[in-house]
């Protein structure tokens, strides 16, 4: 099976303006998140490495040896590291995810501003202005949608038409909604189209979507918060019989509890694995 490609697109795209813009289809995470997650992985998978494989190579009566103490910090190293290659890609997923829907939300305000603005009489460029303004003051000068109006008023000044600044917006973005707004604005802006009919259009779209997504959510929140708990009982199962009976303790340290072990360990993440792709709702 061919290994997947890894993704080595840049973070950053340099626009038309020549301004640094955010690449919305990847996450890197900064030095203190890197810090954060890898060191956090490492320790919490080093446990629960423990947990399963701890106290191996003890003698008869249960007394650790030099080899048992060698074996744990192998188990814990490794367990660990697997652990970092496994769950930090998946919190760099979540975190691009998290990212996304909040430009989406930020977008809908944006057309919503925007479509209040042509209806009042304003040009494209005015309008822009003003959802500037708006949303600045509604989220702050930092937020994601208001740089990107900011990079297309700069353009506009710049002579560079809107149409291009909305089409990289929306190939950056990843956001499907973002890119066929870009592309029927385009068409729209040329041929004289009613541009405020449009955004207006667009925005209960966009809205109806997020409506049904967010009540997807909701339903699926209670089975999410049971699967998270099915995820860790097993490792406080594994930890409890362990510390209350010596007799189990031992036996997990055997070569049959190992294999036992093992094959239990692997059903544990397959279960993860079929439990987050079923709960993998696409908003």
């Amino acid at each position: 099976m061919a290994k997947a490609k890894k993704n080595t697109e840049p973070p950053y795209f340099m626009s038309a303006t020549n301004n640094k813009m955010i690449n919305y289809r990847v996450y890197r995470l900064n030095p203190a998140e890197a810090l954060l997650f890898n060191t956090g992985m490492i320790i919490i998978g080093g446990l629960v490495g423990l947990v399963f494989y701890g106290g191996l190579f003890r003698t008869e009566e249960g007394a650790e040896t030099f080899a048992t103490f060698v074996s744990n910090i192998a188990v814990f190293a490794v367990a660990g590291l697997i652990a970092r290659k496994v769950f930090v890609p998946s919190i760099v997923d979540m975190l691009k995810n998290r990212r996304i829907k909040k430009l989406k939300l930020q977008f809908r305000d944006f057309l919503g501003s925007l479509s209040n603005s042509l209806s009042g009489g304003m040009n494209v460029t005015s309008a822009l202005e003003n959802s500037y303004k708006d949303l600045a003051l509604q989220y702050s000068e930092n937020a994601l949608i208001v740089a990107e109006i900011r990079e297309m008023i700069i353009g506009l000044n710049n002579n560079i038409p809107i149409e291009v600044t909305l089409k990289n917006f929306g190939t950056r973005s990843s956001i499907e909604d973002v890119e066929n707004f870009a592309t029927v604005f385009e068409v729209a802006y040329r041929t004289g189209g009613n541009i405020c009919d449009i955004i207006r259009r667009t925005t209960e779209v966009i809205s109806e979507k997020m409506i049904v997504a967010e009540e997807i959510q909701t339903k699926l929140s209670s089975n999410r918060t049971q699967m998270k708990a099915m995820n860790v009982i097993p490792i406080f199962l594994i930890l409890m019989m362990r510390s209350s009976s010596r007799d189990f303790d031992l036996a997990f340290g055997s070569v049959l509890g190992v294999v036992c072990m093992t094959v239990g360990v692997g059903f544990f993440v397959a279960a993860y694995k079929m439990g987050q792709k079923i709960m993998d709702i696409k908003g």
